[in-house]
């Protein structure tokens, strides 16, 4: 038995296995770590799972990127826009309207003076439709907040709850509408005002980081759970082996936790069912140019744009593309792998053409299509009962559901790192103001095949000589019973076991 089973490896799993000083152990089922904070390489391109730029407001996750990264990240000045109407302004929309035509820039100023100022509407928000129109007026709901989150969702705004978007969505003042209708300007109104992000190799360099301090003998990669045991506390495992555990973290997507566990009462399993979430198709794109663009992303509300958002990584960090070339990538929501006509590459390539940042085919070297099974939480009117339901029975059991996927919620990858850390002091008893940093080892010195620099998708942990990757879960378990030590050589102290 292992006083903490962790389920997946993506920030928050990793996260939670760097800051216990109890014993654990961390099932992936994947064969690398790092669930999204992963980047793909190919012919000197560097591609993340498109946008993840890293947002630090709090100081003790701060240190230790700065220790896990010295001098490897590097601050970037947030450069957003929009298209729309047939010209791009710059983002946040409902503070830089100025360039739109003046028939629209009127409807929008008469439209925040008349329902947010003039006549607001004394009733709390029920949607987000109505949070839009009580802090914004009905022109920005209509050429922008509406459209671009109905694309972005797949659910119209007035199914959906506001509770996601009181820290994403920045509310403009009377002055921001003013000024950003008179004059051109960039606003660093919201919270990606500026953003962290590695000199070299991508977000990945994040989650490897991370990954190289674990120790390797606790840490299975290709291993899925398919069976939860919450009254017995144990894990069944896809070989069928079995694991017990005194408390499970688990980071992979809620409906798919409820699934595998056996003993959920109806109503746990009912609400389950009610969740509801957007798949993202996206397009890695190799230009042999640089993109008409020195933004680092673009919004897209129109619906004769198939996707919603266009990011360039190469924008942000020069070293994401070839000298004189540009990584780029585009988005389109989808759900139930229901993805509407004209979601393919030669229509991806014509609205780009269309929006004026590319001007040929012929300027692509290369293309990747792919997916993200589980991308976007969509808030309709079941989620806040559903999610409340469940959880509340979870944590009765000793188990933990964190991350975005886990919690399922919309938030950043620091809140991912902070869930795993709150989780990790929890179980080890320390309060949760502790300002203790993870016990890490210094990266190891891995001996690589292609004598490249350190890449999550190659690098196995070394252990006896053999690479973990090559030994058996049963064995790696047999050898944490005889050798019960951390990758630090410290014997590990028992915390004391939360049991909900």
């Amino acid at each position: 038995m292992h006083e903490t089973i962790i389920i997946g490896g993506g920030l928050a799993g990793l996260s939670t296995a760097a800051y216990l000083d109890s014993d654990w152990i961390l099932l992936e089922r994947e064969s690398q770590l790092g669930g999204l904070v992963v980047t793909h390489s190919q012919r000197g391109f560097h591609f993340d799972v498109t946008g993840h730029w890293l947002h630090l407001r709090d100081e003790g996750i701060r240190k230790w990127v700065k220790k896990l990264l010295p001098g490897e990240m590097i601050s970037v000045e947030r450069k957003a826009q929009i298209f729309s109407q047939g010209v791009y302004t710059q983002y946040p929309f409902q503070a830089n309207t100025h360039g739109l035509p003046p028939e629209v820039v009127k409807e929008i100023l008469t439209g925040y003076i008349d329902h947010v100022l003039l006549n607001p509407t004394k009733k709390e928000p029920k949607t987000f439709e109505d949070w839009v129109l009580k802090h914004m007026g009905p022109g920005i709901a209509k050429y922008f907040m509406i459209p671009y989150n109905e694309k972005l969702w797949r659910t119209h705004p007035s199914e959906m709850t506001p509770l996601w978007c009181q820290r994403y969505v920045p509310k403009p003042s009377l002055d921001e509408i003013l000024e950003g209708a008179l004059v051109p300007k960039e606003s660093k109104a919201g919270y990606n005002a500026t953003f962290m992000y590695p000199k070299e190799g991508g977000i990945g360099r994040l989650s490897q980081s991370i990954a190289e301090t674990l120790d390797p003998l606790r840490v299975f990669t290709r291993t899925r759970p398919v069976a939860i045991n919450a009254k017995k506390r144990l894990v069944q495992l896809q070989d069928g082996s079995t694991v017990g555990y005194q408390n499970l973290v688990n980071t992979m997507p809620l409906p798919e936790l409820v699934k595998i566990i056996g003993d959920v009462p109806n109503t746990v399993r009912e609400a389950a069912k009610k969740l509801v979430y957007n798949q993202v198709l996206y397009f890695n794109l190799a230009l042999r140019k640089k993109v008409n663009t020195d933004a680092i992303w673009l919004y897209f509300p129109e619906p004769k744009f198939h996707f919603y958002r266009v990011g360039c990584f190469s924008n942000a960090v020069p070293s994401m593309a070839p000298e004189g070339a540009s990584s780029l990538y585009v988005e389109i929501s989808h759900r139930g792998n229901r993805i509407k006509p004209g979601a393919n590459y030669k229509q991806v390539i014509s609205g780009l053409m269309d929006a004026r940042l590319i001007e040929h085919p012929n300027d692509i070297e290369f293309y990747e299509k792919r997916n993200i099974d589980c991308a976007y939480v969509v808030f309709d009117k079941n989620y806040e009962k559903a999610t409340k339901t469940i959880h509340t029975w979870l944590q009765k059991q000793g188990i933990q559901s964190i991350g975005r996927y886990g919690k399922w919620t919309y938030n950043s990858m620091e809140t991912a790192m902070l869930d795993g850390r709150e989780t990790a002091f929890a179980i080890d008893g320390k309060p949760l103001n502790s300002t203790r940093m993870p016990n890490t080892r210094l990266p190891s010195k891995l001996k690589l095949d292609n004598g490249d620099k350190p890449d999550i998708f190659r690098r196995s942990f070394l252990v006896n000589d053999r690479p973990s990757a090559e030994i058996s879960a049963g064995e790696k378990l047999n050898q944490l019973r005889r050798n019960p030590k951390n990758g630090t050589g410290k014997t590990k102290t028992a915390g004391k076991a939360k049991r909900g």
